[in-house]
């Protein structure tokens, strides 16, 4: 008898968190995107947090490195999508962001829409 091993298609997280988010609202998205994951059958990588507020400390600086990281990653691993609580994670970039994710690296994006209920 042969072992069938099925694998399922890589997606890597983004979300963005307040300077003041605490452990508990990390978690929380990092349970959220894996359950999601999960779900629908995919294989959950490396969520990259990024945090809003933190503005660069030099002019050269990347006001968004975790978003960076993430573009890395998906040339690397080949993943094939990114999964996002909202599309609020994009920030004032949101249109640019998501082009280069969509067209640019050709990733499918796929938002869960989680929204936390004190907001």
């Amino acid at each position: 008898m042969s072992n069938v091993i099925l694998l399922r298609p890589l997606v890597l997280g983004y979300a963005r968190l307040s300077p003041f988010a605490g452990h508990s609202q990390h978690t929380m998205v990092e349970a959220q995107l894996s359950s999601w994951a999960n779900e629908a059958r995919m294989q959950l990588g490396t969520i990259y947090f990024e945090r809003t507020g933190s503005p660069p400390h030099f002019e050269h600086d990347d006001d968004a490195p975790a978003f960076t990281d993430l573009t890395l990653a998906i040339e690397r691993s080949g993943a094939s999508g990114v999964v996002v609580p909202s599309l609020d994670a994009f920030g004032n970039h949101q249109d640019a962001r998501i082009a280069e994710l969509e067209e640019d690296l050709e990733v499918i994006l796929y938002v869960v829409s989680v929204h936390d209920p004190r907001d």
